[in-house]
Formats: structure tokens, C-alpha cells, sequence
């Protein structure tokens, strides 16, 4: 009696044209219940309601009043969070099957069943790769998912590394070896095997891929500057372009360096032997002449050649800074001619570091965290480096080396991977200029800052360099880490453009070949040019492909995000005994947010959280202000990003590789 009735079908109208439908985002909660976080509403999620959804999922909700209190009613999925994930397995008492989602806010539990291609035996606590197969929202069914990859096993102590490559989908062995090499020239090769090029590296380095000879350039006696030789190992010699190990490369895009280990780029066969610049081993390198003068100003056009050379030495970081400080009883060259060469650096670095400082910007010192592992895995120590004058040597050498590769391929390739950072984003420039003017004006300067700091000038590799110089001696940290929150992402580009982080106007880099895919590329455009240049034709060397630079960009994503994952996960490993000690670390504030505060760790760089409940007991007097990054608690300024404050450990949760403190007050 009621099918097809139109006052019906009228009235079901009107009411679905009087429902208020909002999408969202969920967030669980510890409890039962969570929360649907839209752009400007947070939406209470009842009990019953979040058995249809799970965290982070996007959906539809109609919003249910009932006076002052407002819920919603899920009504529909719009994006599942979950697709590929990673779990363990979990048997249940009767021994089905279920996975628990790695990740801190998922409690489901996901039934599953396994993929005929995987054929390892599981067991609970395996670390293994799933797919979603369906959602109760999308498929009027439970959760349920299939594993795709086994992983490792729950007992495997490298299960940080394993299960971190596995989600972001990176390879964990080597690039297959080829059958044999065969080295293939369309240049002839120059031999420089007479010049005493030195290596200095790490002692465990085996991938040696630049190595420097260094000679004054005199007149009458009388020197007037500096000719640095770079010999860069020469991979795409023994790689044709189209080969198999060509296209791995390009699908990895970088050498992996993990704590305890890497995962090469290219074949351990080329990287740590062939084309590795190891000593007294005749090696194929491409190689750049480039001089200055004794401030370190550029003199001319660096030249490029195809060369055979010969390493004479392989030097240590630290002897070499130890024989350059003067430290007691250091290390000293084993020969008139490797003592030369590092005096040599030593005076050019000097030189260049000076000339960065003037007319560039130099790196602020802060150190790199290093994981010392035990072979089992475990973490015996975590070592704070500071980049020392040897490391400083060869840095200034390659950062000269690139700043010409760059300028070499924009007039004669017109095309090339240059790195490239655009400074302020151009919407934060105003921002940028305010927040300047508010911290630094005074009545005395304030008209020359306004000018200084015009959102104009701020724009420009000249106006940014001047800022960031006339910044350098502000005392407080918050200042320049306020700053790095308005600027924009590095990238790769096809054209050359300023490098607003090096303070450069182009830079390209071509000294890592055998660790860096892009350097690989500008090494086979810069052979491209030597060969037009040696046959006497211009014919236009075709552009980059696009494919390339997005390829390039995801990948150094996804390797940040491993190396960041793998550390997290030590991280907790090693502090998670020292909980019971209640231990306490000196730390720097690295951010300020509405749930609490994130510190850093001076001396091992671990990151603990600090919730806002254990901050100040009344919600009411806390302050936050996201402009400043600080916290107000009644009303003063207590804690701002860059600030050192004192943490006492209070908790490790190793299954979501959190680590949980608290102020010392």
C-alpha cells in the first residue's frame, strides 16, 4: 500500500533535506568512544557508532542535537585509513587470525586470512604487510583483511629496520649483481694517475666516491691562488642507460644509510669495489679543474675531463683533524705528500669558509646522532659528532665542486637536476616580515628593518642572505626556528635557480654518483657536453625527464621517513630500561602544541613528549599560542620552542615507540 506512494517518497525528502551532514576525520579515543574532527568542529562519536569505523578514517556523520550536547550518526566512508598497513599477527582462542595494526591509535583488531603467495608458517607476534578487503561502511560486512608479505618473525632483533623498510616500501637487499661489467667510453680518458689524490673519509667508508689533489697557483714565486682537482667515481661507465641496474637506480634513487648498515644504491660490486676510489687501485672518474684565488672567489670556468686516476691515500676524518688541531699525541701523514695535501685543504677550506660566510651562508654547527649497535640489534651506545675540520674540508670541496657543476650545465646543457630552495614561502612572506619587525625593531633601526625586511627584498637570494647574516648572533634559538617554519621544501628542478638555504645562486650536486641517483644523471649530461665539445657540434641535449624529479623527491621523502622510524624505535629500545631509574636529561624544546610539549634530548637526540596534564594541573590557566610556539601559564610566557628545560623518563611504550616524560620544575 505504501510502495510508490508519493506523499511518502515526499515526506522522505524533506526529512533527508533536514538532516546536517558533516565529514570528517575520526579520532579514537582511549575510551569506547571518539571524536569526528572537521575543519572547524569536533563532533562527539558514541560507543556503538565507532564499531562501524575505525581511527583516522574519513566519513559522512549526520549531527544529532539534543540540546546543548551534539554527536553524529555515521552515515557513509568516504576514504578507509587503512589500505596497505602493517600488523602482527594475533591468534585468538580459537585460532582464527587477526592482525593488530601497527600504528598508536588503532585498537581493532582486523580478522584476515593469508595471500597463497605467502608460505611461511606464522606464528603470534609476526611482523607482516596486509591489504583491506573490507570495511563495514563500504561492504556492509566486519573488517577483514589479507596478508600479502610476510616481514620477519616476532623474536628478530633487526624487526625495526625489516618492518620500517617494509612500510615505507623500500628494498632491504642490495641491487642484484651483473654477470660482468664492461667499461664503456665515448671519451678518451686523460691519466691522472700521477696526481697524489688523497681520500678522507670515515675508517668503515667502503663506497669512496670523491677523492682531491690540490696545488698553488704561482707567479714569480709569488702564489695567487688555489687549483683544486675533484676526481668523482665514474658508475655510468660500467652502466648502460637502459640496463637492468640502471632502472633499479632510478627506482631507488639513494644509498640507504640505516644504524648498523646500508643498502646501496647500486651492486656492492660497483659501489664498494669498481668504481670506489679505494687506495692504489687505478679508477675511471670524471674530474673538474677549478681555480680561485687566495680569498676563494671563483677564478674563471671550471674545466671538466674524463680521467683515469689513482688514490694515494685513504684518510680518516678524525687523524686528520687531530693532526690539524694539534691534538696531543695525534695522528701524523705517513708522507711528505699526504702532509702537503692536507695543509693545502686545510689553507682553501679556510678560504672558502671565509668567502660562504661573506657572500653565501654557512651551516649552523649542531651535530649528527649515531647509533652505535651491538650484533644483535641492541643499542650499546648513542654518540653525539660534530662536524670537525676534515669533515669541513671535504664539504667546502664539494660544495665548490657543485656550485660549478651547476653553472657548467646551465651553459651547455641548459638542463641538468639542480637543487634548488625557493626561501620563504611566498605566502609567508608577509608573516615572515611582520614577525621580524616584532622582534627585532626598535625606534632606532625600525625604519632601516622595515626596509631590510620588506616582504620585497625577503624574496630576493641577496635580501634573504642579508637577514639570515644579520640574524646570526640573536641569542635566543627561537628566532631562527620560528623563521623555519615560513619556508618553503627544498626541490629538484630542470633549470637552474637559486639555492636560498646555501645562500647560492645555482647549485647542482655530481660528486655522490654511486649513492645519489640524480648525481648519476648530471654525470651522464656533463659527458654528454664533453663529447659535443670534442666532436665541435651544439645539438640540444633534450631536458630531464619530469618523471625523474618526481621519482627523486618521493624517494628522499620515503628514506627521511625510514631513517626517522628506525631511530624512533632504537630510541625506545635503549631508554626503555632506564624508566625504573626514573634517569633525567638535559633537553631543548623542539615544539609546543596543544596536547603538550616535544623535547629533544641534548646528548643522544631522543625526542620525549611531555603531555599537557602533567604540564599545570588547571586547563583553564594554560595558554598556548601557536604564533610564538610557547605555552602561557597565567598569563607569562613558561615554556617556548628552542628553550632548555631538564626531563625525568617516565615511560617507554615500545609498541607505539613513544616516549613519555616530565618537566622538572
Amino acid at each position: 500500500m505504501f510502495q510508490n506512494n508519493p506523499l511518502l517518497a515526499q515526506l522522505k525528502q524533506q526529512i533527508e533535506a533536514n538532516k546536517e551532514y558533516v565529514e570528517g576525520v575520526v579520532k579514537a579515543s582511549d575510551k569506547s568512544y571518539g571524536f569526528l574532527e572537521c575543519d572547524k568542529n569536533s563532533y562527539f562519536i558514541p560507543p556503538m557508532e565507532m564499531k562501524k569505523v575505525m581511527h583516522g578514517d574519513k566519513v559522512k556523520a549526520v549531527v544529532k542535537r539534543d540540546g546543548d550536547k551534539e554527536q553524529v550518526e555515521i552515515d557513509s566512508l568516504i576514504e578507509p585509513m587503512l589500505g596497505r598497513f602493517i600488523a602482527q599477527v594475533r591468534f585468538n582462542r580459537d585460532g582464527k587470525l587477526q592482525l593488530a595494526v601497527d600504528h598508536p591509535n588503532i585498537k581493532n583488531l582486523v580478522s584476515a586470512n593469508t595471500h597463497k603467495q605467502v608460505s611461511e608458517k606464522l606464528e603470534n607476534g609476526d611482523w607482516v604487510v596486509a591489504q583491506l578487503k573490507t570495511h563495514p561502511l563500504r561492504d556492509d560486512r566486519f573488517l577483514f583483511a589479507q596478508i600479502t608479505q610476510f616481514i620477519c618473525k616476532a623474536e628478530d632483533n633487526f624487526a625495526p629496520w625489516w618492518v620500517t623498510l617494509a612500510r615505507h616500501e623500500q628494498p632491504r637487499e642490495p641491487v642484484s649483481n651483473a654477470d660482468h661489467y664492461t667499461l664503456s667510453d665515448q671519451l678518451e680518458r686523460e691519466d691522472l694517475t700521477s696526481l697524489y689524490f688523497t681520500t678522507i673519509d670515515s675508517p668503515s667508508t667502503q663506497d669512496m666516491d670523491d677523492a682531491l689533489y690540490i696545488e698553488p697557483i704561482e707567479e714569480n714565486n709569488t702564489q695567487l691562488g688555489w687549483r683544486l682537482v675533484v676526481a668523482i667515481a665514474d658508475p655510468t661507465a660500467y652502466i648502460p642507460e637502459n640496463s637492468t641496474i640502471e632502472k633499479a637506480a632510478r627506482q631507488r634513487c639513494f644509498t640507504n644509510y640505516l644504524p648498523a648498515f646500508n643498502i646501496p644504491m647500486l651492486p656492492r660490486e660497483l659501489s664498494d669495489d669498481l668504481c670506489s676510489l679505494v687506495p692504489n687501485q687505478k679508477r675511471p672518474a670524471l674530474v673538474s679543474y677549478i681555480e680561485t684565488d687566495l680569498t676563494g672567489n671563483i677564478i674563471g670556468e671550471a674545466r671538466f675531463v674524463s680521467a683515469w686516476v689513482e688514490s694515494k691515500a685513504k684518510l680518516a676524518y678524525d687523524n686528520v683533524s687531530d693532526y690539524i688541531e694539534g691534538t696531543e699525541n695525534a695522528w701524523q701523514p705517513e708522507s711528505v705528500e699526504t702532509k702537503q695535501q692536507i695543509d693545502r685543504l686545510y689553507q682553501f677550506t679556510l678560504a672558502r669558509i671565509d668567502w660562504r660566510a661573506k657572500n653565501a651562508l654557512l651551516f649552523k654547527e649542531s651535530g649528527d646522532y649515531s647509533f652505535d649497535i651491538n650484533e644483535d640489534g641492541s643499542v650499546r651506545e648513542i654518540h653525539l659528532e660534530h662536524r670537525r675540520i676534515a669533515n669541513q674540508m671535504i664539504e667546502e670541496a664539494m660544495i665548490i665542486a657543485n656550485i660549478c657543476a651547476a653553472e657548467f650545465l646551465e651553459k651547455y646543457a641548459q638542463t641538468g637536476i639542480f637543487n634548488t630552495h625557493n626561501g620563504f614561502d611566498s605566502k609567508n612572506l608577509e608573516v615572515a616580515h611582520k614577525f621580524l619587525l616584532d622582534t627585532l625593531a626598535t625606534a632606532e633601526n625600525q625604519e632601516k628593518l622595515t626596509a631590510c625586511y620588506s616582504p620585497e627584498r625577503l624574496a630576493t637570494l641577496e635580501g634573504y642572505c642579508e637577514m639570515r647574516r644579520s640574524i646570526d648572533d640573536f641569542p635566543e634559538k627561537f628566532l631562527e626556528l620560528r623563521l623555519r617554519r615560513y619556508l618553503t621544501f627544498a626541490e629538484f628542478k630542470a633549470k637552474a635557480a637559486p639555492h636560498f638555504g646555501l645562500g647560492l645562486n645555482h647549485y647542482a650536486t655530481w660528486t655522490s654518483p654511486i649513492r645519489k641517483y640524480g648525481d648519476m644523471v648530471n654525470h651522464r649530461l656533463i659527458k654528454q657536453v664533453l663529447v659535443q665539445q670534442s666532436a665541435d657540434t651544439t645539438a640540444e641535449i633534450p631536458p630531464v625527464d619530469e618523471s625523474i624529479f618526481t621519482r627523486l623527491q618521493e624517494a628522499r621523502r620515503q628514506n627521511r621517513l625510514v631513517e626517522r622510524d628506525v631511530a624512533d624505535w632504537l630510541y625506545a629500545r635503549y631508554l626503555a630500561p632506564m624508566v625504573e631509574q626514573a634517569v633525567e636529561f638535559d633537553c631543548e624544546i623542539a615544539d609546543v602544541s596543544r596536547g603538550g610539549v616535544r623535547a629533544k634530548v641534548n646528548s643522544n637526540g631522543a625526542q620525549i613528549f611531555i603531555p599537557m596534564s602533567t604540564i599545570h594541573d588547571k586547563k583553564e590557566e594554560i595558554d598556548y599560542r601557536p604564533e610564538e610556539i610557547a605555552l602561557y601559564i597565567k598569563g607569562e610566557k613558561t615554556y617556548q620552542i628552542g628553550q632548555n628545560v631538564n626531563i625525568k623518563l617516565k615511560e617507554v611504550r615500545l609498541d607505539t615507540r613513544s616516549i613519555i616524560g616530565e618537566i622538572i620544575h
